[in-house]
């Protein structure tokens, strides 16, 4: 098998593993202190530098995150990070595209390790570029860009369509999957106005939508904040922080919080508008894009370890701010437990989230969307990885075959569009009139219906408010 690309940033040399080759760490862009991507170029660093081959075998510089401040660490970090692994069963192959965006509330996260690695070592091409994190990424700064996290992914996407002919990838079958805040950007991008996304026929989020757009009050007061706990007059001194430094600054306030929604895509009036629906049903009609949106049935299970009163004081603030109480009135009980509460907070932050971007798209009349509900590993946050991630030998022998068939759905849908198993003659509905949900419990999948489940009136769109 050649072992050989060559792309628009150099030529490079990759390594087999399990019959499918990798190229790892890939350079797409630059990336500067608070500034948007910028493209990458190996002329700069000399005339015959473009066909000189290089040896992709070794990961590229992670984002910047908490983990690197430990001195320990065998990764390397940094805010020059813009880089990209790729899996492909053959260079000169036409292969779908699958383009992963990781997770990790916009703070942890790279391509270091694949959060789906059940998408490697199949008939795909899999993508998996880096993009920044925290304030390197999403914070308002004085005399900084915003969205430079988003530009970072688009900048990625479009190196990709411009090279898939070099690494056995289709440019006209191409699917976006996140989990989480990869979700999150993935909705943000399919509603912005950057047309590269007219070019992508398929998304695939799990856990995250559209909830963390916010507005610029809110990302400049996040930004605020962290600069007054850290006694810094103004945030244009960011600039003047080493790379560790400014982690350090960042981390000294979030290590007392729960932050996971601090940080997001921003309406700047330029990459997001104000109105992002509108523009998100726009690209619908435009293109036709096909959407699977998957939630988990008690998303934030693992806070019942919690104290009910940090639960309330604390974590509810952090997660919400000024949504507190349209969502506790909403979604609460006059009397309720822990449990209760726990739920009400998965439901808040993602459940029904996931369930008003559907409804949103399914608007359009020839849109097609398909959801998922799902309940396997106590349907908590990121369960639905854990499950397909998880080799079928470790998976209860119950639980193999279901496993097999939801794999199936999803390699159909990336493949042809169409979620379909053959092996028992099982289509995934459309989430239209009727409101059909794919269930997915340890032991069975099934098609129910979400009609009666009424999505309360007025429910923020932005669910973190400052």
């Amino acid at each position: 098998m050649k072992k050989i690309m060559k792309t628009t940033t150099g030529t490079y040399h990759g390594i087999m593993d399990h019959e499918h080759l990798d190229f790892l760490g890939v350079p797409f862009g630059y990336g500067r202190r608070f500034k948007r991507a910028e493209e990458f170029s190996m002329s700069k660093f000399g005339p015959n530098e473009i066909d000189k081959v290089h040896y992709a075998v070794h990961h590229g510089v992670q984002p910047m995150q908490k983990d690197a401040l430990n001195q320990n660490s065998k990764i390397n970090f940094g805010e020059n990070c813009l880089n990209l692994d790729i899996c492909t069963p053959d260079v000169e192959g036409k292969y779908p595209i699958v383009i992963e965006f990781y997770g990790g509330g916009f703070l942890k996260g790279g391509n270091y390790t694949k959060q789906m690695s059940w998408l490697d070592h199949q008939s795909v091409v899999h993508v998996v570029p880096n993009y920044r994190l925290g304030l390197f990424g999403w914070g308002k700064v004085e005399g900084g860009d915003v969205n430079v996290g988003l530009s970072d992914q688009l900048m990625a996407i479009q190196w990709v369509l411009d090279n898939a002919a070099s690494f056995g990838g289709d440019v006209k079958n191409v699917t976006l999957v996140g989990i989480s805040a990869g979700a999150k950007s993935i909705s943000a991008l399919m509603a912005s106005n950057a047309t590269v996304l007219d070019r992508i026929q398929k998304v695939i989020l799990f856990s995250g939508g559209v909830q963390t757009i916010r507005d610029m009050a809110t990302a400049k007061k996040v930004t605020e904040m962290i600069c007054r706990d850290s006694e810094i007059k103004s945030t244009k001194d960011l600039f003047n922080l080493t790379d560790d430094g400014l982690q350090i600054v960042q981390e000294h306030l979030l290590d007392k919080h729960v932050a996971t929604n601090w940080f997001g895509p921003v309406i700047d009036d330029d990459l997001i508008s104000s109105n992002w629906q509108e523009q998100l049903l726009r690209r619908v009609k435009r293109t036709n894009f096909k959407t699977i949106i998957s939630a988990g049935s008690n998303e934030l299970e693992n806070y019942k370890s919690m104290n009910i009163n940090h639960l309330e004081n604390d974590v509810f603030p952090d997660l919400f701010d000024k949504n507190v109480e349209a969502l506790r009135t909403a979604l609460l009980n006059d009397q309720y437990s822990k449990n209760d509460f726990v739920q009400m907070l998965g439901d808040a932050m993602y459940t029904l989230p996931a369930r008003r971007l559907a409804e949103l798209l399914a608007q359009e009349n020839d849109a097609e969307v398909y959801c998922n509900y799902v309940k396997v590993a106590d349907g908590q946050h990121g369960g639905i990885l854990q499950y397909l991630n998880t080799p079928v030998e470790e998976l209860n022998i119950d639980y193999r075959k279901n496993q097999r068939h939801f794999l199936n759905l999803l390699f159909e849908f990336i493949n042809e569009g169409k979620p379909y198993d053959e092996a028992i003659k099982y289509e995934w509905p459309l989430f239209d009139d009727d409101r059909l949900v794919l269930e997915l419990d340890p032991d069975d999948l099934k098609s129910v219906s979400v009609i009666s489940r009424r999505i309360p009136k007025d429910l923020p769109w932005q669910s973190y408010l400052l």
